[in-house]
């Protein structure tokens, strides 16, 4: 089998199994993780994401099972990749996450020493990134309900090596636009952390003076299992609960799945939505009109100005609303148990006070995360016109 195809440009297309610098393409441990005490970190699907590997808490599996799969051993500078759901997202392994284990939802793509040091790893998270990699994944994913790609399937992914100076010209340009990001996020980190810390500082006097239950102050709606399509309604984005548990911040600008549905069903810009896991609470605010997943609530408050008092109360008292969760996974919210649910309410003045101070913050996080989102379109820009050759994948020599 021919390894590799030049197209009109020059540029060499490798099968990602053939290409130099790559030593081996896995899977990670057939076993879920759990809170193991000095058992070994396991980096899981949900911990990878633009680009990035974000784990605050991460499972554990045992050194035995550590042990009895070194094929999946993770090494900084190697590529890990989302094989089920968000399939071709990508990242490189840092120094934090060397010599941890990947799990079974998770390609592992190692790289030579050779590799490590030409940066192999990184050009090709970089291109997995891209529209026509990412088409690509997706094309040869298996399954309906959730996209699942295999190794097999991986190790065919054509991977472009153009001449060197136009890599580099890439290369770096991507590098740049990550470092920006990078620092967008930082910002946009620091002004919620920011806002958080200006409420709890509120006196425990104000705070602990009244309070009020959510059905007083906003309007609680339940999600939905599958919205009722109505092609005579716009298209509107349909969020599920794994967007907004996994939503870096507390804003949420867009989402995955866009669909006709009833309006009365749309929750407006503004609304703030929770959902539920085990270890907790995640409420964010929707700045598109969406429809909520069914396990999901919407709480979209009475009056503008209290939104961001509801937000920060909610978010701060996140372990101790998961109580009000259902089924096993405590993924499923009751409108009814969560809407008695009591609030602080301090009197307007302060409510409006701390608004005037949050909500600037917000604000900032909110440009600053448009900003990454005008980026991206510009990373994926750098792709243009390099698209794998229509005679891929090379056939017996």
């Amino acid at each position: 089998m021919d390894r590799r195809v030049v197209d009109e440009q020059g540029c060499v297309w490798y099968r990602l199994g053939a290409l130099p610098g790559v030593a081996s393409i896995t899977y990670g441990v057939d076993r879920a993780g759990s809170n193991l005490q000095g058992g070994v970190p396991l980096l899981q699907a949900g911990h990878i994401s633009d680009g990035s590997i974000r784990v605050h808490q991460p499972a554990s599996i045992s050194q035995e099972e550590h042990a009895a799969c070194t094929r999946s051993w993770l090494h900084a500078g190697d590529v890990v990749i989302v094989l089920v759901g968000r399939v071709g997202d990508a990242a490189v392994v840092t120094p934090g996450e060397h010599d941890w284990n990947a799990a079974r939802s998770v390609g592992v793509v190692t790289c030579t020493e050779q590799g490590r040091r030409d940066g192999i790893g990184s050009w090709v998270s970089y291109w997995l990134r891209s529209p026509a990699a990412r088409a690509w994944c997706l094309e040869h994913s298996a399954g309906t309900a959730r996209a699942s790609l295999s190794v097999t399937a991986l190790r065919d992914l054509p991977v472009p090596m153009p001449p060197t100076a136009d890599r580099t010209q890439i290369h770096d340009l991507l590098r740049v636009i990550d470092e920006k990001k990078a620092v967008n996020e930082l910002i946009a980190e620091c002004a919620v952390k920011l806002a958080g810390a200006y409420f709890a500082d509120i006196p425990a006097t104000e705070l602990s003076r009244d309070r009020a239950t959510l059905a007083d102050v906003a309007k609680v709606s339940t999600g939905l299992a599958r919205p009722t399509r109505d092609d005579r309604s716009p298209a509107v984005g349909w969020v599920t609960s794994a967007e907004v548990l996994q939503s870096a911040f507390p804003h949420l600008d867009q989402v995955a799945r866009v669909i006709a549905a009833s309006s009365e069903h749309i929750v407006q810009p503004g609304s703030l939505l929770v959902a539920s896991t085990p270890g907790g609470v995640q409420t964010v605010e929707t700045l598109v009109p969406v429809i909520p997943s069914r396990g999901m609530l919407a709480v979209s408050p009475f009056h503008e100005s209290d939104r961001m008092w509801l937000l920060h109360d909610l978010r701060a008292r996140a372990s101790e609303l998961v109580l009000t969760a259902q089924g096993r996974q405590a993924r499923e919210l009751s409108r009814g148990i969560f809407e008695q649910q009591t609030v602080r309410w301090p009197d307007q003045a302060v409510r409006e006070s701390f608004g005037c101070i949050a909500g600037p913050l917000h604000e900032r996080a909110k440009l600053v995360t448009a900003e990454n989102r005008t980026l991206g379109s510009l990373a994926r820009a750098a792709w243009r016109g390099m698209t794998p050759p229509s005679d891929w994948p090379p056939g017996d020599s």
